[in-house]
């Protein structure tokens, strides 16, 4: 009998420890991210068009105009700069400035000149605002390569 008991003991123990361990994993992968899947880092296109591929996790993202409460986010993409900040607004209608904003996973540049372009793509509240912790991702390319 008594045997029994610490086998029940041990087994609550290793069940107890898993779980504990899951709900940190878990913890300690909360919040959404954001990563870029094309093009690669230092990848040289021929043209004047680059297509960006991204993908997020752990948000729903939804069209600005379309989102409901805060966490409805969106994305931003800055051509050639990096002029956004935590808590600040990310200006609308910059277009002609290289800032994108967007609800879909990809986007199309076009009319790039020649050189080293470098896009960062920000993870942003339904108000325009960057989320919080920053979350963004980074890739620099080369157009006009021949």
């Amino acid at each position: 009998m008594e045997s029994r008991k610490r086998r029940f003991i041990v087994v609550a123990g290793v069940v107890g420890l898993v779980l504990a361990l899951a709900g940190l994993s878990a913890w300690g992968q909360a919040g959404p991210t954001l990563k870029i899947t094309s093009p690669k880092n230092g990848e040289k296109f021929g043209g004047d068009t680059v297509t960006i591929k991204y993908e997020s996790k752990g948000v729903k993202v939804v069209k600005a105009a379309d989102a409901k409460v805060k966490e409805e986010a969106h994305f931003h993409l800055f051509l050639d700069r990096e002029d956004f900040r935590p808590g600040v607004e990310i200006p609308r209608d910059m277009e002609k400035e290289g800032i994108y904003h967007t609800a879909a996973t990809s986007f199309e540049l076009k009319g790039l000149k020649p050189g080293t372009h470098k896009v960062i793509v920000v993870l942003s509240y339904n108000n325009h605002v960057p989320w919080e912790p920053l979350v963004t991702a980074t890739v620099t390319f080369t157009t006009g390569v021949k």
